[in-house]
């Protein structure tokens, strides 16, 4: 939707939902929210969804909401502050399009933001889920539970990133979804972080105290099978993925938005 169209005191939430139960404690999450005086929300469940890109490209220009925030069904969002917060940060960098909580300021060979290098990796998020390593000592004995991931602390008030996870993506400005790289649900969020660059728009993570969201995950856990099959998929994706932004992959993000400040080619 055209920018001067957009209703700038109004928040968009949308979610692929295959889930009722897990949408149902996501819904819960946003109506406990704090909203700004003034504004007002919209919650928009895309149900039967095939291919994530065409599903929030289709939400997107059904919504004349400014702020839309992109989640998953199984996102939790914890800070009671989450709408004032993003609005503050949007309203004094104009050039802020995309936000995020966790994500990476370079991205490595195989262009998957979180196979990385630690060292390039920021943010944080609560995970219900068993801890790494004694995930392979304790077995099924070692229980699900509500876990903070930590990746490096988050310099200042915020840091541009090249890629941030798709869990939960905040953004201020109507950029389309790349419906024509690949289809299902998997790794959208790279290319369009990368869209939001090429445009001169920094994707960024907040310096949070406290875990901003929860991911809360399937409420019944996937087999090796399932898992396996994930991997596969998303390896085919990545493919093309590293195809079409291989100039991205391997440059720091400062780099990157520097290039792009330069260039006047226009992503009509």
């Amino acid at each position: 939707m055209d920018a001067e169209l957009l209703n700038e005191k109004r928040f968009a939430f949308m979610a692929c939902v295959n889930d009722k139960i897990l949408y149902k404690q996501c819904l819960k999450h946003i109506d406990s929210l704090r909203i700004p005086d003034g504004y007002s929300i919209e919650k928009i469940d895309i149900v039967g969804a095939k291919n994530i890109n065409e599903a929030y490209n289709n939400a997107m220009k059904r919504s004349d909401a400014k702020f839309k925030i992109y989640l998953h069904q199984d996102t939790f969002i914890k800070n009671k502050n989450f709408l004032n917060e993003i609005c503050r940060i949007f309203a004094q960098d104009l050039s802020v399009g995309m936000i995020g909580v966790v994500g990476a300021r370079r991205l490595p060979s195989n262009g998957i933001w979180f196979k990385n290098n630690w060292w390039y990796c920021y943010g944080k998020v609560l995970e219900y889920r068993r801890g790494g390593i004694l995930q392979s000592i304790l077995g099924p004995l070692n229980k699900r539970k509500e876990r903070i991931v930590s990746f490096r602390k988050v310099q200042g008030e915020f840091m541009p990133m090249v890629v941030i996870d798709g869990l939960i993506m905040i953004t201020q400005y109507d950029i389309p979804w790349r419906t024509d790289l690949y289809g299902g649900f998997l790794y959208y969020e790279g290319p369009h972080c990368i869209e939001f660059i090429k445009r001169g728009y920094k994707v960024i993570i907040p310096a949070q105290k406290t875990p901003w969201v929860m991911h809360y995950g399937p409420r019944i856990e996937r087999s090796k099978a399932e898992q396996k099959a994930i991997w596969g998929e998303l390896e085919a994706n990545m493919k093309t993925f590293r195809e079409e932004y291989k100039d991205f992959i391997g440059q720091d993000v400062k780099a990157l938005i520097l290039k792009s400040s330069r260039d006047k080619k226009s992503y009509a």
